[in-house]
């Protein structure tokens, strides 16, 4: 009766929802073109209803969705139009309702409906029903098994029957065959499973080892599968396995796995690498640790000689082979090496930065500054000029600066003068962190005896001074200076050893700016000059001549100045080439 009256009700809705009011607008003419390819059921019946004023609201069924239409009608009235299109490719699926506020549903029948409120109430879910059961627990400690039951399903309810292994379950009876599935695999007899261990008969097997080592596959054996015992036969790549049958299968199954052949490692490439600043033998060592550290082994070859793979399949290990004739280094290994090689090589194949020295080295006699009234005082630093009543004053003073001092023209009036004299004024360019030397002096050899043979060894006198520059990242220059004066005081006249030799050693280490100068004093020179005057040919009589001639020795201190101008030269490269020099 009741699903009588629902079709009758639905019947009468659809007649109500299947036309429109009669209204101009309905009646207005209307132009509809699809495309040639056709346009989407769905676009063309909301451009209709858009075109005389309602707003759409179309939900079409998946088969019609993706139904396209192809229409050419021009001026014909809306409402018939409407009625084609929807009796047309509707399919009988679809209907339509004018709902307030000018919305048009577009939907199928049953929807249509229930958006007038003619739908069928939704009825309401019934509540699944609720049974109890009694169930026995065998083995186990029941109150273990309730704690595990309500672990597993939370919406369980299970309680104890006082002083008896029975459980008393409430639950829905698909959760009650739940909880009888879970005891089934819990409660069971641990001797059960004990007694078939212990009545299995124990088996012996031998297995052939092909790659592994032996004697590390015995002990991962024992690991991997407890109970066997693992043995190996003397000499030979052979275990003797003893176990139950299923413990031999899980060891035949282990092997199959580990004991298999090594893979074959990646291909090897080679590829050479000119370098254009920095040298191929100093480069190698460093990229040699740079791959190190990245963990990949490197290793320093001759020529010729390329990479093997690892054993067990691991990478290849680069090598790494510097040719010093053409500069260049060949490269072997992987393509993921190579391609880590050629990454660094632009980096690090940079133009070092010079550094060009000017080295001025004047000696003063100590005599003449202190009859000239010159003074020196150590207090370090930058040297300034100063007329003083006395003379020409020298003053090393820390909070002055040599800006406003030409200091080449103060030592030249000093020399033009005969103040001073002028040992070195030379001019060197250093690469960065180089080391440039400048002596001034003579070279005298040294009489050694070595296993009953005498050698002679060469010695550098006079004045030495060795500059290495460093250049920072703040475009100033570190000067790392030595120098070194000595001179020969006493020498043997028998066989030309040397019995005296004065020496001074300095290290000093500034930080100036690109194109500062730097003034060093406070080094002493000694000097011993012997003469002989006398009567010609009375003098030179043996016994009585040193009655008629007379011997002076005289000594004289000499202060060296020494004058250093640091200033950066870096080198000119071609833009878009690696590090090339313009020209090169």
């Amino acid at each position: 009766m009741k699903r009588w009256i629902f079709g009758l009700v639905l019947a009468f809705a659809l007649a109500l929802a299947g036309g429109f009011p009669a209204s101009p607008r309905f009646d207005r003419p209307v132009t509809v073109k699809t495309s040639a390819a056709g346009d989407p059921l769905e676009a063309v019946l909301a451009a209709l209803a858009k075109s005389v004023g309602l707003t759409p609201v179309i939900k079409l069924p998946e088969e019609l969705a993706k139904t396209k239409i192809r229409l050419d009608i021009e001026q014909k009235p809306f409402r018939k139009v409407w009625d084609v299109v929807l009796k047309t490719f509707g399919d009988e699926k679809i209907d339509f309702a004018l709902l307030d506020d000018d919305l048009l549903l577009v939907a199928p029948p049953e929807v249509v409906a229930r958006a007038q409120g003619q739908g069928k109430a939704p009825e309401k879910p019934q509540k699944p029903a609720v049974v109890r059961a009694f169930l026995t627990v065998k083995y186990i400690d029941p109150d273990q098994a309730i704690k595990l039951l309500k672990t597993e399903l939370p919406q369980l309810s299970v309680v104890r029957v006082p002083n008896q292994r029975v459980l008393i379950v409430r639950g829905t009876p698909e959760l009650i065959d739940e909880v009888k599935r879970l005891l089934a695999k819990i409660d069971v007899a641990p001797e059960v499973e004990q007694a078939k261990t212990e009545k299995a008969p124990i088996v012996r097997r031998f297995y052939a080892v092909r790659y592994l080592d032996p004697t590390k596959l015995a002990a991962f054996l024992g690991q991997e599968v407890p109970g066997i015992k693992v043995a190996q036969v003397p000499g030979q790549k052979v275990l003797i396995v003893r176990g139950t049958e299923a413990q031999q299968k899980e060891v035949q199954a282990i092997l199959a796995k580990v004991d298999v052949a090594p893979e074959a490692g990646p291909p090897i490439y080679q590829r050479t690498f000119r370098l254009s600043n920095a040298k191929a033998e100093d480069l190698a060592k460093v990229l040699q640790g740079a791959l190190q550290a990245k963990g990949v082994a490197a290793t320093k070859g001759q020529p010729g000689q390329a990479g093997q793979p690892a054993p067990g399949g691991a990478n290849p290990t680069v090598s790494i082979v510097a040719d010093p004739r053409t500069n260049t280094l060949i490269v072997t290994g992987t393509a993921e090496q190579l391609q880590l090689v050629e990454e660094l090589i632009p980096k690090l194949d940079k133009p070092v930065e010079q550094v060009n020295v000017q080295v001025r080295i004047q000696e003063v006699t100590r005599s003449t500054l202190n009859n000239l009234g010159l003074k020196w005082q150590a207090a370090g630093g930058n040297l300034v000029a100063a007329l003083a009543d006395a003379g020409l004053s020298l003053i090393f003073d820390a909070t002055r600066s040599l800006a406003a001092l030409n200091i080449s023209a103060t030592l030249n009036a000093l020399e033009k003068q005969g103040l001073s004299k002028r040992v070195n004024d030379s001019n060197i360019t250093v690469l960065n962190n180089q080391k440039g030397r400048i002596q001034s002096g003579f070279t005298f050899f040294i009489r050694r005896v070595v296993d009953n043979k005498v050698e002679k060894v060469p010695y550098d006198a006079g004045v030495i001074v060795e500059v290495t520059p460093q250049v920072t990242n703040s475009g100033e220059i570190v000067l790392k200076i030595h120098t070194e004066v000595s001179d020969i005081l006493e020498r043997n006249p028998v066989d030309g050893d040397v019995d005296k030799l004065s020496k001074q050693v300095s290290d000093t280490i500034l930080r100036v700016k690109d194109g500062q100068t730097v003034v060093l004093g406070g080094l002493i020179k000694n000097s011993t000059k012997h003469s002989k005057q006398g009567i010609p040919l009375l003098s030179d009589i043996p016994l009585i001549g040193a009655l008629f001639s007379q011997t002076s020795d005289e000594s004289e201190d000499n202060e060296l100045i020494i004058v250093l101008k640091a200033r950066r030269t870096t080198p000119t490269t071609c833009p878009g080439t690696l590090a090339v020099p313009c020209g090169g």
